[in-house]
């Protein structure tokens, strides 16, 4: 190979997507499958209806998943951990807004012994009380740092801006909800929204896993969800936060928006990649290296279940606070009024496209991308719409969209400084 000559580059063309396959449990619980004979590993995701949206508080939420991990009835405390370890496997419980992830990577040699120990974890929590007030007070440290950070505060206090503390969206940790959280309150919880889920699974697996799955999951309660995604119902407002011992202002604009389902989406994710969704952006460019008031700064596109929200996020010295603003104005206005031209189109949507491709690449990657769609209702052939759809975008196309969607009055302000 003759490392002096730049590869050839090419346009990306359609994907060739793998079919997810999908079976229904005796109990009902949905199973989805990408057999990957050549991993000789696989991960198994239980995807719960316990988010923060279908929970009474961002806290029960929090402490009730990970509590799943603190043992169970026949592997109390770090009897638990010592045999997902002893096995070489790794759990977590990850929760969020619109539902939370129970995942295990296992060895596939141990594919038996790691799903009975999931439904376990699934269906035979401990609950110990003792471990849960030491749960409980690992969460309430963690979140005590948390509020020391102006970054922490600003994000946090945007969504709430943006959605309400009523929306399951605009739900945060608090002390209080924290010291109030029962165990009762988590046996319910754990009961009528951790126990309804989906499996999504990948990597190598036996040639019965169905069955294997059948014996293991087979009992499951559903009740109504509580579905404070839907409040719509909240007047957004600027807020700011303000401490003297903070040297920095953290910043953070944001509106509601949409999500993967909206016919604009695919333009506005290219358009929001020129703004500042990556590092040669143009907030980037300027704030950063033209200005030098901060480190770093980008914008993202949110999609949620029921919607999604932009924001743009940085953190500069106080002094440059007002300039900072005054800027990313200036950029988004720029963006309004002047078409991309075409160098810099070509640039992003390459490697927008380019870092999207790459992201197919690791063994478990078309299971977590199906997951992705599937919650929001979409089909996988979404994936292939993306690519045709960022190609064939325009700069006029990018005008359009930065005004409808970008107006700089419709932007609310969540700022955390002195």
């Amino acid at each position: 190979m003759d490392r002096t000559i730049a590869p050839q580059a090419s346009p990306i063309g359609g994907l060739i997507l793998p079919t997810i396959r999908h079976r229904v449990l005796a109990s009902g619980i949905d199973v989805y499958y990408k057999e990957e004979p050549t991993t000789e590993a696989f991960k198994i995701e239980l995807l719960t209806k316990g988010g923060y949206a279908n929970a009474q508080s961002a806290a029960l939420c929090s402490i009730a998943n990970k509590s799943l991990l603190e043992g169970t009835i026949s592997f109390p405390g770090k009897k638990l951990i010592d045999q997902i370890d002893g096995m070489g496997s790794f759990a977590e419980a990850t929760p969020s807004f619109d539902h939370s992830l129970i995942t295990v990577f296992g060895l596939s040699r141990f594919f038996d012994k790691t799903v009975q120990l999931l439904a376990e974890i699934i269906y035979q929590p401990e609950f110990n009380e003792a471990s849960i007030e030491h749960l409980k007070k690992k969460e309430l440290n963690r979140l005590k740092l948390n509020l020391e950070k102006g970054s922490y505060i600003s994000s946090v206090n945007l969504r709430i801006a943006l959605f309400g503390e009523a929306h399951g969206y605009g739900k945060s940790l608090s002390p209080e909800e924290i010291a109030n959280v029962s165990v009762s309150d988590i046996v319910k919880f754990h009961k009528t929204k951790l126990c309804d889920f989906s499996i999504y699974i990948s990597g190598q697996l036996p040639p019965d896993f169905i069955s294997k799955l059948e014996n293991r999951f087979s009992r499951v309660e559903r009740e109504s969800l509580t579905d404070n995604g839907s409040i719509t119902e909240h007047t957004p407002a600027d807020v700011r936060y303000s401490n003297p011992k903070y040297i920095q202002s953290s910043i953070r604009l944001g509106k509601r928006l949409f999500n993967r389902t909206h016919p604009d989406y695919f333009k506005f994710v290219l358009t929001n990649e020129i703004l500042g969704g990556y590092f040669g952006s143009r907030l980037m460019k300027n704030i950063r290296e033209e200005k030098g008031f901060t480190y770093g700064i980008y914008s993202g596109l949110y999609s949620l279940n029921k919607e999604g929200y932009f924001s743009i996020s940085t953190d500069v010295n106080g002094e440059h606070e007002q300039a900072t603003l005054e800027e990313i104005n200036k950029e988004i206005i720029t963006l309004q009024r002047e078409l991309v031209k075409p160098e810099e189109l070509e640039t992003v949507k390459n490697y927008l496209l380019g870092t999207f491709i790459n992201s197919f690449s690791t063994p478990f990657a078309h299971i977590d991308k199906f997951k992705t769609l599937n919650e929001q209702g979409l089909p996988f052939s979404f994936y292939n719409e993306y690519v045709k759809e960022i190609s064939k975008t325009t700069a006029e196309d990018i005008l359009t969209i930065a005004g409808e969607y970008l107006d700089t009055d419709s932007l609310i302000s969540s700022i955390a400084g002195k």
